[in-house]
């Protein structure tokens, strides 16, 4: 039965036994790929069909394409204009699959990578045989359309970052109307084609005039409309570059029988738990900040610069002038500098109402309950306090002893730009030379860097970092020993160090044996060879073994703490530098923020970075994620931002509950759904459901009247939670109910539950209940053979008597050609180059329903009066064979050759010699030919130990003829 639903076909069918083949029909026969549903059912119709892989772990919905090539392909996105290149890609998946296409599905909705990589369950992307599809509209009313083919040169994931340039082997367009494919190789994602028309791909944002919406788009020479129903979008004013709406689909020829779901044993599989990383969604803004109290713009004077904690507050410090409850001013209450806002709810702490006059660069929490802030201010509450305060973090009152910076080069001010608090000590960052006790005449020289004693409240006179320029990040190793700076500096002392230094604890502030020379990714240099330009460096932290360093020129680099040696890469493209880095509570995780909008390079130490060179290219929006074990980026933490001037993230930091904080000129975000929000300033991203939901209990199993039902106790939390009913080892269905009535198994299975929460974290399962086979269910179905797949001769012939082999089978993929173009002499011989010819399986035809390739899928308005089909197979073993035969739907008429020689004709004159023009002598319906094949024997003295070549070509009765129809099968006898 079949029904239509918000424009998509959705193929259903009654319940199906344990035992029936994939059909896609229902969850229990779900099957691993669109093509396993085709293969196992040539007349499937497009539509919605259930899929399951061991990656993708349970049943899902998707809709597929079981028309174009032969069928299998599976649409993994679709819209016009505004495509995102994000991991969690864009809409929902019943979006895609309910609405594929049409002008309400103009909208982009894209499914998500790691959806992406379940259906490929996990295999690379690059070994998908037809590479990616994408069906583009060719005209304003979507009545004409192209298919176009794209193969990537090296791809192990999915990902949209199309615009990143992954660098691609091969290409084609085929337009309708067109006898063949344009085809050409190289290019890139971004870019790839022939021409400046139709025939090119360009994946880009645009500028202002395209509003900086991604599209799979058109070259220069095509123009669209901003109609709401034109299949091809251009701004007004705007010339090419259109962008149409467009499907893409994949074809995986996955197969259920040769998938590895592993094993489950009777107490059952563990839990499955969600990394713990922040969630790419932003939490909802409650309160924010806006304006610039300076009055000063640029990189220097965003709204955020630095975040720190105490006494269950984080504090924000920058350059805003309010706090606010909404863009628009909501709650508006002049708060300048920096401002408390609650844990948990982001709420704006009134009670901390600190005065200053310039901007907060620095936070950090001390160890006795304060809150000490530095930055470019000179007064604190109306009292002298240069660059350095330490405050009350309920009132934002001085409190305690008091350090001030001083700067005593002539016009110069003081600033902190960054602490770190580690053992005794605070280590301050920034541009000043000596550091003073507020009470005393003593100061201690700390030129450009030094640290104070907490335990005294006094800068460390013996401690000076000794730097001859502005140092903007410290970092204080975990381990005591180590204090990291990283600034606009080249010397420490009488030693180069350029924009980064490793400094030891201990009195003397001694340089760190072997010394640190970091890389950069675009430096300048001066005739001696030294650095002078494009090498400053922003921030800087270490995380176990690896000491991690970003700046100028995109980079975010990391080293071995040992011997800093270089092991790991990363730029970033369009724009921008690295500006802050923060670590987790337990240092395995590092979030880096920067002036950077489109993609991250990575395994990149140049900029620009050639995609060639890069492992993988992702999303990256003003803040990631790496391990900071691994050094890897953290892909599947994908959020969207928006900056106000694309200054980006200057101050990041993780605060006690997990709670990811970015911030700088952001002024939007996405929160879940899908749903864009203010940001004023800052953004909070909540760390990642990783908690299994509690097991399931009680689970009952009970076979009976061809039906087995499920019955177990509910977990406490299930309101928002899904069970997963799996038998053996699959699942198989998916319910929010406490049972389940499954399809009786003909054979004896054992049965598991397991709670799925909203976030994606799978219980333990409950322990296995065995159910025995129940009579009243149907035989298990015979597993299907691949077309390709020769049937192995039966084990049970008793000696003497001959066995068959299967050389080609019904179904089999052949190459084909249907053209009027010349056709080459040699086209049946083994010697022939068919690689530019189409491939697809039998039945293949054309206006024949239920074929499965359709060999004139663009209806071409002159119809080629033949076809010509050839298939290779292998003959390993020519011993003992005999008595061949080729059995062959003759639609209308059929020559059919093995290795080049004729081997019969039907439907053809006898003695002529055969032109691609020549007509069959009459007319065969293709039912009747189907039922009636046309045998010939074979003659075993043509086959070669090795590659053999069967061929045969297929003529029309008449110009007009509506159909035309092929399948072959040669088997022969061995004793």
């Amino acid at each position: 039965m079949t029904a239509t639903i918000a424009g998509s076909l959705v193929v259903g069918g009654a319940p199906a036994s344990a035992a029936a083949a994939p059909d896609g029909l229902t969850q229990e026969t779900a099957a691993a790929s669109c093509w396993e549903v085709k293969q196992n059912d040539p007349t499937a119709p497009d539509g919605v069909y259930w899929l399951v892989t061991p990656r993708l772990v349970a049943p899902q919905q998707f809709y597929c394409d079981q028309t174009t090539g032969g069928g299998g392909w599976v649409l993994i996105g679709r819209g016009r204009e505004g495509w995102k290149e994000g991991y969690n890609g864009v809409g929902t998946p019943e979006q895609i699959r309910d609405t594929p296409a049409g002008t309400a599905a103009f909208a982009p909705a894209q499914l998500s990578s790691k959806t992406i990589d379940g259906l490929l369950d996990g295999g690379r992307v690059d070994a998908l045989q037809e590479g990616v599809r994408v069906r583009r509209a060719l005209d304003t009313a979507g009545s004409a359309w192209q298919e176009v083919r794209f193969s990537f040169a090296n791809r192990d994931r999915w990902v949209w970052t199309m615009g990143g340039g992954h660098v691609l082997t091969s290409f084609s367009f085929k337009n309708p109307g067109e006898r063949s494919k344009t085809t050409g190789s190289g290019g890139t994602s971004a870019v790839f084609g022939v021409d400046t028309g139709t025939k090119r791909v360009r994946f880009e944002e645009g500028d202002l005039p395209y509003r900086f919406r991604n599209g799979w788009s058109f070259g220069a020479q095509v123009s669209g409309s901003e109609d709401p129903s034109s299949y091809l979008w251009a701004p007004a004013g705007t010339r090419g570059k259109a962008r149409p709406f467009a499907q893409v689909f994949l074809q995986p020829k996955l197969m259920t029988r040769d998938l590895d779901y592993g094993t489950i044993g009777s107490q059952g599989a563990p839990a499955i738990t969600q990394s713990a990383i922040p969630n790419s969604n932003a939490m909802t803004t409650t309160w924010g900040v806006a304006g610039l109290a300076n009055g000063l713009s640029g990189e220097a004077n965003t709204e955020v610069a630095s975040f720190g904690e105490a006494g269950g507050n984080v504090f924000v410090g920058g350059n805003f002038a309010t706090v606010q409850q909404s863009e628009a001013g909501a709650g508006q209450v002049a708060q300048p500098y920096l401002a408390a806002f609650a844990l948990g709810t982001g709420a704006w702490v009134s009670s901390f109402r600190p005065v200053l006059n310039g901007q907060v660069k620095a936070i950090a929490g001390l160890p006795d309950g304060r809150v000490a802030i530095g930055g470019q201010f000179s007064t604190v509450n109306g009292v002298p306090q240069a660059a350095i305060a330490f405050l009350d973090p309920a009132t934002g009152q001085l409190s305690g002893p008091q350090v001030v910076a001083e700067h005593r080069a002539a016009g110069a001010v003081p600033y902190v730009r960054d602490f770190d608090v580690q053992g005794d000590y605070l280590y301050v960052a920034g541009s000043f030379t000596h550091l003073r006790a507020a009470s005393s005449t003593v100061s201690a020289s700390a030129w450009d860097g030094g640290r104070i004693d907490l335990t005294t409240g006094r800068p460390d006179t013996a401690w000076n970092a000794n730097l001859n320029g502005t140092s903007m990040s410290v970092d204080a190793s975990a381990a005591g020993d180590r204090a990291y700076f990283a600034g606009y500096f080249t010397m420490q002392g009488a030693i180069t160090t350029t924009s980064a230094a490793a400094l030891q604890t201990t009195a003397g502030a001694a340089g760190v044996t072997p010394h640190w020379t970091p890389t950069f990714s675009r430096p300048m240099y001066d005739a001696a060879g030294n650095p002078t330009g494009w090498v400053y460096q922003n921030a800087v932290t270490e995380t176990g073994g690896r000491l991690w360093l970003g700046g100028s020129q995109h980079s975010l680099f990391s080293y071995d703490r040992t011997d800093f040696r270089l092991i790991s890469g990363n730029v970033t493209l369009k724009g921008g530098d690295f500006q802050t880095i923060a670590q987790n509570a337990d240092s395995t995780l590092i979030a880096a923020g920067c002036h950077c909008g489109d993609w991250v390079y990575e395994d990149a130490y140049t900029n620009p970075e050639t995609p060639t060179t890069a492992s993988e290219i992702d999303d990256m929006s003003l803040i990631g994620v790496w391990d900071a074990v691994t050094g890897r980026h953290v892909y599947e933490f994908a959020p969207d931002l928006q900056a106000r001037e694309g200054h980006g993230a200057w101050a990041s930091f993780f605060d006690s509950t997990g709670v990811l904080w970015a911030g700088g000129d952001i002024t939007r975000s996405v929160r879940a759904g899908g749903s864009r929000q203010w940001s004023g300033g800052f953004v909070r991203f909540a760390p990642r459901d990783s908690v299994a939901p509690a097991v399931p209990t009680g689970l009952t199993v009970t076979p009976a009247g061809g039906a087995t039902t499920l019955t177990w106790n509910r977990i406490s939390d299930s309101s928002s939670v899904t069970y997963e009913v799996l038998r053996g080892n699959r699942v198989i269905a998916s319910t929010t109910a406490a049972s389940y009535t499954a399809p009786a198994s003909s054979e004896a299975a054992t049965y598991y539950v397991r709670a799925r929460d909203a976030a994606g974290n799978r219980s333990a399962t409950t322990a296995g209940v065995a159910a025995a086979a129940d009579a009243a269910a149907p035989a298990p179905a015979p597993a299907p053979v691949a077309p390709d797949e020769a049937v192995t001769p039966d084990a049970a012939v008793q000696p003497g008597q001959p066995s068959t082999d299967t050389f080609i089978a019904n179904g089999a993929t052949w190459s084909w050609r249907y053209s009027a173009d010349p056709l080459p002499a040699d086209w049946n011989t083994v010697e022939f180059d068919a690689s530019a010819w189409h491939t697809g399986p039998a039945v293949l035809a054309r206006g024949v329903a239920g074929a499965a390739t359709d060999i004139d899928p663009d209806d071409l308005a002159v119809k080629p009066q033949s076809a010509h089909f050839r298939t290779a197979f292998t003959v390993d073993d020519l011993t003992g064979l005999h008595d061949g035969t080729v059995s062959v739907i003759a639609d209308d008429g059929v020559a059919v050759y093995l290795n080049g020689v004729e081997i019969g004709r039907s439907n053809l004159p006898a003695d002529a010699t055969l032109r691609q023009t020549t007509f069959a002598s009459s007319s065969v319906a293709p039912g009747k030919a189907a039922a009636g094949r046309v045998s010939f024997t074979v003659p075993v003295s043509l086959l070669r130990p090795g590659v053999n070549v069967m061929s045969a070509e297929v003529h029309e009765n008449n110009p007009g003829s509506a159909n035309m129809s092929f399948d072959l099968t040669y088997t022969a006898l061995r004793n």
